[in-house]
């Protein structure tokens, strides 16, 4: 472990969050326990979180260990994210959790060696490590990335905004008589008219 770290500082590489498989022990690997826990908050920077705004990691556990030359990573974060409401566009604070188990098998496997592995009924999927070690981060990165809303609500039944003349419908009604101006589809409505 001392050699993993000296090497990085000689290299001028300092990533306190790469897990070099050297360092893993036989028990596994706890990464929360052995890196402490002040890089939790700054695990997500850099990353795009759309459809928020931002997203911030609160709490996480992790918990690597191999087998053979598969790498086994087991864990769960909350994280918490801002945005809009996709319908009136407020401000509106999102909570994401989620536990999750992930095997990474090295990118250099020999063709031959992919068809012996053996999938538990927990594991979610496989993905790939350079062999020698893996970045925090990129496990944190792509979990967050699945447990992204794909529409952002303020509450479930938000009215949204008028089209018309914009008024928030969650607040006060409209006076707008509905659709009066012409789509491009109302051509079909003629013809309809015509058939008939």
């Amino acid at each position: 472990m001392v050699f993993s770290i000296l090497f990085l500082l000689i290299f001028g590489e300092v990533r306190l969050l790469y897990i070099r498989t050297s360092d893993i022990s036989r028990g596994g690997f706890d990464v929360v326990a052995s890196r402490g826990k002040e890089w939790i908050p700054g695990v997500l920077e850099g990353m795009n979180a759309h459809p928020l705004r931002t997203c911030r990691m609160r709490e996480v556990t992790l918990f690597l260990d191999l087998e053979g030359k598969d790498l086994e990573a087991s864990g769960s974060f909350s994280a918490e994210g801002e945005g809009e409401c996709d319908r009136c566009a407020e401000p509106v604070t999102v909570g994401l959790e989620r536990e999750f188990r992930t095997v990474f098998v090295p990118a250099s496997r020999d063709p031959d060696e992919t068809g012996d592995l053996e999938l538990r009924p927990g594991d979610l999927d496989i993905s790939f490590y350079d062999g020698r070690g893996i970045e925090v981060a990129d496990i944190f990165w792509e979990q967050v990335a699945l447990a992204l809303p794909t529409k952002v609500l303020c509450r479930e039944e938000c009215r949204g905004v008028c089209p018309q003349c914009g008024a928030d419908k969650n607040r006060s009604e409209c006076n707008c008589q509905g659709e009066t101006r012409e789509g491009p589809f109302d051509v079909l409505k003629t013809l309809r008219k015509e058939k008939e």
